[in-house]
């Protein structure tokens, strides 16, 4: 006779989910399509969301997922999801009963990336079978994306950051909730890549005087890059009310006006608040935070990142950041293409925050140009050492910003940072965004799939024994430990056979995570490092505070 599907109890109400078989053939439970807010439409587009109290007496039927946030997204179908989209999942190695009343096992709570733009939770990318193995509970979230999530019109009291607030409310959540899955709330990691590694150090940050999460990992995105935050963002609502049709000219017409269009015109149609100028810049996400003003409506962040940073009353967690090896060799094929115009506008080499004033932007692209490439221009057999430009400008730099600041306001904080450059069969997103084969290392988000499992990917038919399997089992015990117990390989024994050091300012300690080895090793960026510390000396020193010696 068939198992009976589980049944959990949990404030809102009871769900069933599925029980399903680990690779090592254990049981684990999984709930997927749970609502955690009011679904965000009608009045409550563009608000904070505000929480589910009940689902009003039903079982509700949680066995597979619901609605993802409606985006533009890069893996196919090109467009998905709805509007109403505030759900997440539940994956835990404990049955329904007593036993899950009394487990008490570590959490993960994963943000997805997709530059804020695109992107889900769901288990087609993300399924956390092999986390879940080691013996935690992996939660995943949906939250509002592009416009629907960041769009910015203060004098009409849209204050932005909407999907960083579905994110803090699904933290509330399981605050409120993980103990009836057998999870500990009192020990709860936040970890995520890209949009949502950015997202996890946001959330550090944020002027919420009590955070509901204890540990957070950063990959491959931190608050300090320039990827991060809105330009203009009042301006870019009003270009998309434009683009879409509207005629008013006051904040309120334009209010009315977007509340009045399809959520699937403003979320699919977002690139219409992008300039000519910028859509050039591969800026296909104009919606992203923004630092809000002090008296908004449930502020999530109100100061400058650089100064939350250096407040030493912030924050103070074990936290994990790193980067991949080959971060931007997602740009070689659109460098190639643009290469004529890469050439006539030297000025997209130099990063937003080196501040570069216009006199001194062709001389200073010079320069970089000259130290990635020995060339002046811009060349096609260049294209590896042009990506590198821009894998500094926006994942490594940022991060050695954050971790020497935590380091320095935050003494009490364990820091670890890390290098992943694996390259063997589960460097799935090199194969998507059409790496050229030349390019060794890894690229942005090919660490996931060492991760998560992915039916898109066809992760599972990778052989027995090889490179990729070893390593994917390599980075699920280092996270589920760091979960476990704020140390990726605690001293009372990992069974890795390596010890991942504390980083140190002074050494810049890094895990260098690759093919042959796993193993520490002392300032990876360290000529990089001094080159970009000469210019930022010139131009624009207090983004390099505390100095990066």
């Amino acid at each position: 006779m068939a198992d009976r599907p589980p049944v959990v109890q949990i404030k809102p109400g009871r769900i069933t989910g599925t029980k399903r078989t680990l690779p090592n053939g254990n049981s684990w439970y999984c709930y997927k399509g749970i609502p955690y807010a009011e679904p965000p439409v009608g009045s409550l587009r563009f608000k904070p969301p505000v929480p589910l109290e009940s689902f009003r007496g039903q079982l509700l039927d949680c066995s597979s997922e619901r609605n993802v946030s409606l985006s533009s997204s890069y893996i196919p179908p090109d467009s998905v999801g709805s509007e109403d989209c505030l759900f997440l999942n539940v994956y835990t190695p404990v049955g329904p009963g007593i036993g899950s009343i009394t487990a008490k096992l570590p959490v993960m709570v994963w943000i997805h990336g997709g530059a804020f733009c695109s992107g889900s939770g769901d288990s087609s990318i993300y399924n956390p079978e092999y986390l879940v193995q080691e013996g935690v509970i992996v939660v995943t979230i949906n939250y509002r994306l592009g416009p629907l999530g960041f769009l910015y019109l203060p004098a009409v009291d849209i204050y932005g950051n909407m999907g960083l607030k579905d994110q803090r409310l699904a933290l509330k959540w399981v605050r409120n909730n993980i103990a009836s899955f057998g999870g500990d709330r009192d020990n709860v990691t936040l970890f995520g890549e890209s949009a949502g590694g950015a997202s996890a150090h946001l959330h550090c940050l944020s002027d919420d005087p009590v955070k509901h999460f204890h540990k957070a990992i950063c990959q491959s995105g931190v608050a300090t890059s320039s990827l991060v935050f809105q330009k203009d963002p009042e301006v870019k609502a009003r270009r998309l009310a434009q683009f879409l049709g509207c005629r008013g000219n006051t904040d309120q017409e334009i209010l009315e006006f977007l509340h009045y269009v399809s959520a699937e015109d403003i979320a699919l149609r977002q690139k219409g608040a992008l300039t000519e100028y910028e859509q050039t810049l591969d800026s296909l996400y104009p919606f992203k935070p923004v630092i809000e003003p002090a008296n908004s409506e449930d502020p999530f962040i109100t100061e400058k990142i650089l100064k939350r940073l250096q407040t030493p009353s912030s924050i103070s967690i074990p936290m994990i950041f790193g980067v991949n090896s080959e971060e931007a060799a997602y740009k070689a094929s659109s460098l190639l293409k643009n290469l004529e115009r890469y050439k006539k506008e030297p000025g997209r080499f130099n990063p937003e925050s080196l501040e570069v004033p216009e006199d001194f932007i062709a001389s200073t692209a010079g320069k970089i140009l000259k130290y990635y490439c020995a060339a002046t221009e811009p060349t096609e057999d260049k294209t590896h050492q042009l990506t590198r430009i821009f894998s500094d400008n926006f994942y490594v730099m940022p991060a050695l910003v954050a971790l020497d600041n935590h380091k320095q306001y935050q003494p009490e904080s364990p820091l670890f940072f890390y290098q992943f450059a694996v390259e063997a069969e589960l460097n799935k997103f090199r194969q998507l965004w059409k790496v050229p084969e030349d390019f060794r290392g890894a690229c942005h988000a090919d660490d996931i799939c060492y991760l998560f499992s992915s039916s898109y990917f066809f992760t599972k038919a990778i052989k027995k024994g090889c490179i990729a399997e070893r390593m994917r089992t390599i980075m699920c015990r280092m996270w589920t430990n760091f979960a476990k117990c704020g140390h990726p390989t605690p001293p009372e024994g990992s069974g890795l056979g390596f010890t991942w050091e504390q980083y140190k300012s002074e050494h810049g300690s890094c895990l260098q995570i690759s093919n042959d080895n796993v193993k520490m090793v002392e300032n990876p960026f360290k000529e990089r490092l001094e080159f970009w510390k000469n210019l930022y000396g010139r131009y624009n020193e207090s983004f390099l505070k505390p100095k990066l010696d």
